[in-house]
């Protein structure tokens, strides 16, 4: 996996992240590490967010064992492509407002638990809260996940995800120390940005589909093929 792609994930979390401040920000502030000695504090937000990075990374591995599958198929670029053209159309019948396409129904089987966990200062509770966070229907992990779904492997969708997952952790820190920093004005800018990250993204995807190196009109086709001897010149 290249880093050109990596920086995809990255750019991605970093582009969602004042959006994840409007959906998840009022969850990281309600984190119950008040409770806490002061000087586990960090520790306890340190969890939750390595937690919810280990939910992306869960799912990114899991979407990336389908993509391996494509890959022994031999149909990585058609799923390339594919990601790519479902991407788009989302984008299009959506117009761009992905939140709308979150229900109240599509959340509450997570929202309930969250609710309890809440209440409780214990580890297991940040552990649990950040993982759960990472499960939350989200239209920029949707992005995310057409990109790590065509890494061909769950390693690498793993990683990807995580990254995806490292670039929102910025601003959702920021949110805690300096709320004033992040109006609702602002916010609602760069959740203008989501439809136009997706078109980026699936762009990206459809070229890397559609690109076939090292087939232009002239390269020479006789290639050595190697065998157990020594090389094997075909074309001659």
């Amino acid at each position: 996996m290249s880093i050109a792609w990596l920086l995809t994930a990255l750019t991605t979390g970093l582009v969602g992240s004042l959006h994840c401040v409007g959906m998840c920000g009022p969850l990281a502030m309600a984190l119950p590490v008040g409770r806490l000695p002061h000087a586990q504090r960090a520790l306890g937000v340190g969890t939750y967010h390595l937690a919810r990075l280990t939910a992306y990374a869960t799912v990114g591995a899991t979407f990336g064992l389908a993509g391996q599958g494509f890959l022994l198929m031999g149909l990585q670029r058609p799923l390339s492509i594919c990601a790519g053209l479902l991407l788009l159309a989302w984008t299009l019948w959506a117009r761009g407002k992905f939140g709308s396409l979150i229900t109240a129904k599509s959340t509450r089987w997570i929202v309930g638990p969250i609710g309890h966990l809440l209440q409780e200062p214990a580890w297991y509770s940040f552990t649990a809260l950040g993982f759960l966070n990472g499960l939350l229907p989200c239209g920029f992990v949707y992005v995310a996940l057409a990109g790590a779904i065509t890494t061909g492997n769950a390693a690498d969708s793993a990683i990807y995800m995580a990254i995806f997952g490292a670039g929102t952790v910025p601003a959702l820190l920021l949110v805690r120390a300096v709320p004033s920093l992040f109006p609702l004005s602002l916010r609602r800018r760069f959740t203008r940005l989501m439809p136009i990250m997706a078109v980026c993204v699936a762009v990206l995807l459809l070229a890397r589909g559609l690109y076939h190196p090292g087939t232009s009109a002239g390269h020479s086709s006789d290639q050595p093929i190697p065998v157990c001897h020594g090389p094997l010149i075909v074309g001659k």
